[in-house]
């Protein structure tokens, strides 16, 4: 029997995947590559650029991200031959991003099937995800698992490229390639090229509304498709106040 492999965004949907009758090994993806310098001579130099990133920036250690992140990234990077690989990533450009990161370190040759497993569509807010999905949408999501044609697997990779190395009009171009593997590319690669997070912050500051917790409320409500979390939110909003 194939083995089977479930990569998360983060640590939260891993344990309520522990909770259904989904099997498979659970590795984390618990990145943030929406933040940060991606320079990547090779993989050390970006472990190394991306540790001190999150040190400086998130109060973490560089050991730590040894420890937490790397050590994940090398479990994708170790999944045996004939493996079958499902990747519970959600639509927004953070956890997407996240997903192109990934497939880059999925081996190539060794006949592995990778699935994208869907969040359930929300009417009220499509940027939901999978937050409140409970044990039965989980579980009907990955019974609509959509495997990674070649076509699909060389997407997600260029897409990876062009975002790493900031080629912007390659990102465009990308976005309008049709998949059933990725939502949404076509209004996430417009957001993510023509509305600044930073220029939304000062214009809410600016209206004076200056309490973080009412910054990131309106954040997440009017820009819920860049995916961020409070830490990358306060990141820009303490940039902000500092450049005051």
């Amino acid at each position: 029997m194939n083995k089977i492999f479930n990569i998360t965004n983060g640590d939260c949907l891993a344990e309520q995947l522990k909770e259904t009758t989904i099997s498979g090994e659970m590795i984390i993806c618990r990145e943030a590559l929406v933040a940060g310098s991606l320079q990547n001579e090779n993989l050390d130099v970006f472990w190394k650029v991306r540790s001190e990133f999150i040190a400086e920036n998130y109060g973490d250690t560089k050991e730590n991200y040894y420890r937490k992140v790397v050590s994940e990234c090398n479990k994708m990077m170790q999944i045996p031959e004939d493996s079958e690989v499902y990747l519970w990533f959600e639509d927004d450009l953070f956890c997407q991003v996240n997903m192109w990161f990934c497939l880059t370190l999925i081996p190539k040759d060794k006949n592995i099937n990778i699935y994208r497993i869907f969040p359930k569509e929300s009417k009220e807010n499509q940027w939901k995800g999978f937050s409140d999905s409970d044990r039965f949408d989980l579980e009907g999501a990955l019974t609509s698992k959509v495997l990674f044609k070649q076509k699909d697997l060389e997407l997600g990779l260029n897409l990876w490229e062009a975002y790493q190395s900031n080629h912007q009009n390659k990102l465009k171009q990308l976005s309008e390639i049709q998949s059933d593997c990725f939502r949404f590319l076509p209004e996430l690669i417009a957001t993510y090229q023509n509305i600044n997070p930073e220029v939304f912050i000062q214009n809410l500051i600016q209206k004076g509304i200056t309490d973080f917790s009412e910054v990131f409320e309106k954040f997440r409500d009017e820009l819920g498709i860049f995916g961020f979390g409070d830490l990358q939110v306060k990141l820009i909003y303490d940039k902000v106040f500092k450049e005051k």
